[in-house]
C-alpha cells in the first residue's frame, strides 16, 4: 500500500511539477558543464600566474642590474677593476712582452741576446684552448734570453722587468762575469722569464648581479698600482705609409700582373739567358764583361 502511494506521489510530482523538475535538471546540468569548463582552465591559469611571477622576478633582477651599472660611474673601485685586464690579459701577450724587453733594456742600458721563445698559436683565443680538469685557469709564455751589462744595470733590468705589465716573473737565473774589449767587467745573466695570461672562459647572464668588491680585491688593486703600465699603443686602425712604388706595380691590376708574369712555351723558347756578375754587368761566355752601352770591358 505504501509502495503504491510512493509511486503515486512520484507520478503526481512529475505530472504537476514537470517544468520545475526539468528546470532543476537543466540547472544541475549547466552547473556541471560550467564546473568542468572551469576545471580545465585552472591548470593553464596556474601556469600563466607562475610565468608572470617568474617574469616579475627577472624584471626585478634587470632593474637591480641597471641600478648597479648606473652606480659604476659613481663607484671608482669598479673602474679600477679594468686595470686587471692589462696585468693578466685574456690572450697571449707576445707583443707586450717584446715591447717590455725593448723598453726595459733601453731604460737599464743593457743588451739582450740569445733570445729563445716558443709562443705557439698566437691568433688562437686563449679561452678556446682545451683544458683538462687539473689544468689551472692561467697559462704562461716562457722566454729564455741573456742580458749583459754592468752588474748594477743587470740588477736594474731584473727589477724593472717584473714591474712592467702584463704580470711577469723571473723563474731561473744564472750570472757570470768576464772582461770585455774595453777591459771592463761585463755581467751576463741567463734568465728564464714567464709572462702569465688568463685562460678561463668568462660566462655571465644579463640578470646576474655584479660581483662584490671584497677586501682582498682592494688589496690586489693596491698592489697593481705599484706596477708599471705597458706603453704599447693599441692599434685601432690600419696606418698606410706612402713608401713609394717599391715594385713598380702602381696602377697595375692583379690580372695584368698575372699576364705579365705568365710565360708561354713559345715565349720561353725565345728567352735569352744572360749571366751577370755581382755588380749587375753582363758577362759573356768567353769571360768578357759588357757594360750597359754594349761595350766590352777588359
Amino acid at each position: 500500500m505504501a509502495e503504491n502511494k510512493e509511486k503515486f506521489n512520484y507520478r503526481l510530482i512529475w505530472n504537476t511539477r514537470k517544468e520545475l523538475v526539468l528546470a532543476i535538471l537543466c540547472f544541475v546540468l549547466a552547473v556541471f558543464i560550467l564546473f568542468m569548463l572551469v576545471l580545465k582552465q585552472i591548470e593553464p591559469v596556474k601556469g600563466v600566474f607562475a610565468q608572470l611571477e617568474k617574469t616579475n622576478l627577472e624584471l626585478e633582477k634587470f632593474q637591480t642590474k641597471v641600478d648597479e651599472l648606473n652606480n659604476i660611474s659613481i663607484d671608482g673601485e669598479y673602474n679600477k677593476m679594468t686595470e686587471i685586464d692589462s696585468v693578466l690579459p685574456s690572450y697571449k701577450p707576445l707583443l707586450e712582452l717584446l715591447n717590455n724587453l725593448n723598453s726595459v733594456a733601453l731604460q737599464s742600458n743593457t743588451l739582450i741576446k740569445n733570445f729563445s721563445l716558443a709562443p705557439g698559436e698566437i691568433a688562437t683565443d686563449s679561452t678556446l684552448v682545451a683544458r683538462t680538469r687539473r689544468q689551472q685557469f692561467y697559462d704562461e709564455l716562457v722566454l729564455e734570453f741573456s742580458v749583459s751589462g754592468t752588474l748594477a744595470d743587470v740588477q736594474n733590468f731584473m727589477n724593472l722587468i717584473e714591474l712592467v705589465t702584463p704580470l711577469s716573473t723571473i723563474t731561473n737565473i744564472s750570472l757570470n762575469q768576464q772582461m770585455n774589449a774595453d777591459s771592463a767587467i761585463e755581467t751576463t745573466a741567463n734568465l728564464t722569464l714567464k709572462t702569465f695570461y688568463f685562460t678561463q672562459p668568462i660566462t655571465v647572464t644579463l640578470t646576474e648581479a655584479l660581483p662584490p668588491i671584497e677586501d682582498e680585491d682592494l688589496i690586489v688593486l693596491e698592489e697593481i698600482k705599484k706596477l708599471i703600465p705597458n706603453n704599447l699603443p693599441t692599434q685601432e686602425e690600419i696606418i698606410k705609409n706612402d713608401r713609394g712604388n717599391l715594385f713598380n706595380l702602381q696602377g697595375m691590376s692583379i690580372e695584368e700582373l698575372e699576364n705579365q708574369l705568365t710565360v708561354t712555351d713559345t715565349d720561353s723558347d725565345q728567352v735569352e739567358w744572360q749571366t751577370v756578375d755581382e755588380t749587375g754587368q753582363i758577362v759573356e761566355e768567353t769571360g768578357e764583361i759588357i757594360n750597359e752601352t754594349g761595350q766590352i770591358i777588359e
